[in-house]
């Protein structure tokens, strides 16, 4: 079965601002892994346990900073049409989520530092069942289909 792509992709800022995210977690786990090393050269400890940690570190980096941000650029979809909002993505088990624009109750846009750094924003959509995240968009982009989407959805902005 050919899984056919949505109009909407991320921009390709968004490749470089996962990496940065996910490289975050990874440079604590290397300063664990150095603290037990020292462990073991001063107190005996078992380094066994020091070997596990940098190879599972060095999978998981492999993994996740190097390999998963570009397949997640090439699955991830989404569409905004008059009647409802797409959302595609997966590798292995492809979840296509259809909402409809009268079920949304709360559209946000948030934005870390990393994203600042490249202009991009997120934007969550917020229905009774659940949410749906579009996670890296232009920041221009993410603002004007927010408003677009709370339109739609009739969703009043709290501070007017």
């Amino acid at each position: 079965m050919e899984i056919t792509h949505l109009q909407g992709k991320l921009p390709s800022e968004a490749k470089t601002a996962m990496r940065i995210q996910a490289l975050l977690p990874h440079i604590l786990w290397l300063a664990g892994t150095i603290g037990y090393y020292v462990l073991v050269y001063f107190f005996n400890w078992w380094i066994w346990i020091f070997w596990v940690s940098g190879a599972l570190l060095i999978v998981s980096f492999i993994v996740y900073v190097v390999i998963a941000p570009s397949i997640y650029m090439k699955v991830y979809s989404y569409q905004l049409t008059e009647t409802h909002i797409e959302v595609q993505k997966g590798l292995f088990i492809w979840n296509h989520t259809k909402v409809p624009i009268v079920k949304v109750q709360h559209v946000e846009t948030s934005t870390g530092p990393i994203l600042r750094k490249y202009g991009l924003a997120s934007i969550n959509v917020v229905t009774a069942a659940g949410f749906l995240e579009f996670p890296a968009l232009q920041s221009e982009d993410a603002n004007n289909l927010r408003e677009t989407i709370a339109k739609m959805a009739e969703v009043k902005d709290e501070y007017e």
